[in-house]
């Protein structure tokens, strides 16, 4: 591995930028069709202000996502196609990227922030949780591409050149 791989792997900051390859990976798929909001989010408990909603049948939650988001993602909408309606958050823990919950409603205060344009609700409510304690940062896709949002900022999303497993 050379020096350059092996810096970004021992950063604080790799699984964030692995789950940014696999959010461009997922955004560009022909087969997504809707909103997703992502929430990625360290800690043993779900940050505040969200409640999993009830799916039957349920997918599957509490596993490793080992750069395949995607397929764990098309698998479950297949399964239950009403995951679509909620967000998805996910755990970063000892470098692991780990699912915890499909179908999440979100409820974050609003931030004190200037709003020139109504982006809609699902933007709004991203956007606000991205300060939420314990949140690292929010992606927001749809057919206009992702955004990505950390302490209520719009952060750009740099892929990186290769995939490597955490």
């Amino acid at each position: 591995m050379d020096k350059k791989k092996l810096k970004d792997r021992k950063s604080k900051n790799y699984p964030q930028m692995i789950i940014d390859n696999e959010i461009i990976k997922l955004s560009k798929n022909k087969k997504l069709q809707h909103l997703i909001i992502i929430i990625l989010f360290k800690g043993k408990n779900l940050p505040k202000y969200c409640i999993p909603m009830l799916r039957f049948p349920s997918p599957k939650i509490n596993i490793h996502l080992n750069n395949n988001i995607e397929k764990i993602y098309f698998s479950a909408i297949r399964k239950n196609p009403s995951i679509e309606d909620g967000a998805i958050l996910i755990q970063a823990s000892c470098g692991a990227l780990i699912l915890r919950e499909f179908s999440c409603r979100i409820f974050p205060p609003q931030l004190n922030v200037s709003r020139t344009n109504n982006k809609g609700s699902c933007y709004n409510s991203a956007f606000d949780f991205s300060s939420v304690k314990r949140v690292v940062c929010v992606y927001f896709i749809n057919k206009n591409g992702v955004k990505k949002f950390i302490n209520g900022k719009n952060i750009t999303l740099k892929e990186l050149r290769t995939h490597q497993k955490i």
